[in-house]
């Protein structure tokens, strides 16, 4: 759709927080708004219920990660692509902790107690999700088989 001299077009992604995320672009002002695949202000929630999967959030943060285009989060300000970027690669090292630890044959209570998350928590660890349940997510993503 074309509003105010901006072409608009608004695409549905792989199933991230849920299996209704869209992305709406705004071709002639380089914006991107990725919904809740993009929170902004904290750690992801991925919802499977809705049919959320943490490899369809990392799926559409990949096509996005370090791009020129600017990002309006799902809450805060706008900002770009080193952002989105920075966010992804937090979600895919708090992935590789847990799985590794997973593979340790640690439990989720174990695994929790490590706190996998200290390193970010200062940036992403004052949003809706606290660490913990970050983890947990993350944890029970990993759990199903099909979410690296």
């Amino acid at each position: 759709m074309d509003i105010n001299e901006d072409s608009i077009h608004i695409v549905h992604q792989k199933p991230g927080y849920s299996d209704a995320d869209a992305i709406v672009h705004f071709h002639v002002a380089k914006l991107i708004y990725l919904g809740e695949v993009f929170a902004g202000d904290g750690y992801p929630a991925i919802d499977p219920a809705q049919g959320g999967t943490l490899a369809g959030l990392l799926s559409t943060l990949d096509a996005w990660a370090g791009t020129t285009f600017r990002f309006v989060p799902a809450r805060g300000e706008v900002t770009n692509g080193a952002s989105v970027k920075a966010f992804r690669d937090m979600i895919v090292a708090v992935r590789d902790r847990v799985k590794h630890r997973m593979d340790e044959g640690r439990t989720e209570a174990q695994i929790l107690a490590e706190h996998p998350t200290a390193d970010f928590d200062a940036r992403w660890g004052k949003g809706r999700l606290q660490p913990d349940q970050f983890v947990h997510a993350v944890y029970a993503a990993l759990k199903n088989g099909n979410q690296e």
